[in-house]
Order: C-alpha cells, then structure tokens, then sequence
C-alpha cells in the first residue's frame, strides 16, 4: 500500500512540476519578440506537448508559438511552420481545447500564409483566414483575438483592394473594447494580441 502511495505521490508531483514549467514558459512567451527566442519556447513547449500528449494547454501553445514563427519568417519558410503549426493545433482541437481560440488561431496562421505571396495569396487566404475568424467569434463574442487578426488583414490590404489603416480602424478600435472587457479562464489561457494590436492602434491613428 505504501508503494502505490509512492507511486501515486510522485506522478502527482510530476504533472505539478509540469504545470509549472508550462506556466513559466507561457510567461516568457509574452515577453518574446524575435523568432530565436521563439523558437527555443516553441522547442519547449513541442517537449511538453509530447510528453504530455493530452494536455490541450501544451498543443495550443506549441502550435501557437510555431504560428508567430511563420508570421515574421522569409517567406520560403512559412509554410513549413504554418504545417508545424497546424499538427498541434488539430491535436488541440481533438482533445476538445476552446473553439474560439483554436479557430482564432486558425485565423492567425492563413494570415500568415497570405505573407508568402500577397498577389498571388491574398484574396484566397485571406478570405479562408476571414471564415475562421467569423466562426471563432460566433463562438465567443468576447474572444477580441478574431477582431484583431480581421483588422491587420484590412490593414494590411492595399486600399485599392477594399483595405487600408482607415479601413482597419474601426476594426481595431472594436478589438480594443473587446481586450479591455476580456477576462482569461485562467493565467495560462490564451491572452495574446494586446502588444500586436497597440502597436497597429499608433500607426493607424498617424
């Protein structure tokens, strides 16, 4: 009986310490802007996704940190991290982690596709991007991260294509009511798009 108690005790400890570490690597995340220090987090967080191959949290991440990869990589690249991206992102879905989020971040990586090639990509991805987002907001209205990514897709439309800062605006605007109001479940739900959308709030106001 003492045995199994051991045992108990020290898988209880186990998933804590993981929990952990999860948590602090959520934290850096926030603070990370550049793609070396994203992709030794993105390294972490694949670890713990495999370790730990049911916990929703650790796939998200892992599939969202490959997605801001592929949005500042060249664009010979984006496309194998968007793949990356996506593998645990359906690992995310299957295991039944938030529709909004998932579909938000959905959102974010065809965004990110539009970047390989804007003449050529654009109206197709950017319309399957537009689609993901409509649906993560018909889940969660609240959920300001849709808004967001629709606003730097218009921003970043040229305006004789129906886009534009003016165009963005409003949209921006909108996205920052929604984080303003916006409560995670908890501190390691996802939060991100603040700093994204400070950043296009400024420059689309000049």
């Amino acid at each position: 009986m003492k045995k199994i108690l051991l045992v108990i005790s020290l898988l209880l400890l186990q998933i804590v310490r993981g929990q952990d570490f999860l948590s602090q690597k959520i934290v850096e995340l926030d603070k990370a802007y550049n793609n070396k220090e994203l992709q030794a987090l993105a390294n972490d967080f694949e670890r713990i996704a495999l370790a730990e191959k049911n916990n929703s949290l650790a796939q998200y991440y892992t599939a969202y940190t490959y997605v801001r990869i592929a949005d500042q990589a060249k664009e010979n690249l984006i496309d194998s991290y968007c793949d990356k991206a996506e593998e645990y992102l359906k690992k995310a879905i299957s295991l039944g982690f938030d529709s909004s989020e998932t579909n938000a971040l959905y959102a974010y990586l065809y965004s990110a596709k539009v970047k390989v090639s804007p003449m050529f990509r654009g109206s197709k991805m950017g319309k399957i991007s537009k689609e993901y987002g409509k649906k993560a907001i018909k889940e969660n209205p609240a959920n300001p991260r849709p808004y967001l990514i629709r606003a730097i897709g218009v921003y970043y439309t040229p305006k004789v294509f129906g886009g534009g800062k003016e165009k963005a605006l409003p949209i921006l605007e909108e996205a920052s009511e929604k984080f303003k109001n916006f409560v995670p479940k908890t501190p390691q739900y996802p939060h991100w798009g603040q700093g994204m959308l400070n950043y296009l709030l400024e420059e689309a106001k000049k």
